[in-house]
């Protein structure tokens, strides 16, 4: 398992500087940072807000997963704001971007983005997303929870072959990324997000002119990603010609290595 040091400590005053008056608490651990914010919320703490933990005991992800997230080696933030609109695909696409945008910027290091809600870094998960919603009588609030493997190496057996981290331990870059993530997440709450972006969704997919496996209800499809519309929704063309949209769910990607000449796949 993953040795518990603190390469760099998460510094809330440095971080705040990044979104203004969005008030932001830094927890040394929390079982999850999505579900801290729900429990905020549901006890009438005013928002939004923004909440990062040194790590997690029970991070979660879609599908009913768990996030790795051991203390001092990642970033698992959250941010919950009231939201008119309710939308978890075009929530997670702009967030996919908005998190592939901070990772650039800070780190020059350029991911793929699998759709619709994961970042990977040759061939394996760096970051994950988690979009969820809560009604509060007629208000409505989105729940939106981020993890970044930074310095993450010593993953457990499970994951060692699938999931990565992002940079070496000494680059010192953990406060710099969280700030930029939430910048970045701030004006996706704004409806700030900049021109283009779903271009850059496309530009960077892992899936798109890809042979895929896609489950819906329960059956497993194989087709090939064609395409990614407006809503962030993606179009498959299936083996007998025809297509089909994928609106949510989950994807294996399945691609043909050219240096072994066999398949692998991504699943998480």
């Amino acid at each position: 398992m993953e040795t518990k040091i603190a390469y760099e400590p998460l510094d809330a005053e440095r971080i705040r500087e990044s979104v203004g008056d969005v008030p932001i608490s830094v927890l040394r651990e929390v079982d999850s940072t999505n579900t801290e914010a729900r429990r905020r919320l549901l006890a009438g703490e005013p928002m939004p807000q923004a909440i990062l933990a040194e790590a997690q005991t029970a991070g979660r992800g879609r599908m009913g997963r768990s996030f790795y997230s051991p203390e001092g080696t990642g970033i698992y933030l959250t941010l919950c704001f009231p939201a008119e609109s309710d939308d978890p695909l075009f929530l997670t696409t702009a967030a996919a971007v908005a998190i592939h945008r901070a990772i650039s910027r800070v780190t020059g290091i350029i991911c793929h983005i699998k759709w619709v809600n994961d970042l990977y870094l040759k061939g394996r998960k760096v970051s994950g997303i988690l979009a969820e919603s809560l009604f509060l009588g007629d208000e409505r609030y989105i729940i939106l929870g981020v993890g970044v493997n930074l310095y993450t190496s010593d993953f457990p057996s499970e994951l060692r072959e699938i999931a990565g981290g992002l940079a070496g331990a000494s680059k010192g870059l953990r406060n710099d990324l969280a700030a930029e993530l939430l910048r970045e997440l701030a004006a996706l709450m704004r409806g700030r997000m900049p021109s283009g972006w779903l271009d850059i969704y496309r530009a960077h997919s892992m899936v798109l002119g890809k042979p895929i496996a896609y489950t819906e209800n329960g059956i497993c499809h194989e087709a090939v990603a064609e395409s990614i519309d407006e809503k962030g929704r993606l179009t498959v063309r299936l083996a007998d010609g025809g297509e089909h949209i994928l609106a949510s769910g989950e994807i294996s990607l399945r691609v043909m290595k050219e240096s072994e000449k066999e398949t692998w796949h991504t699943d998480i």
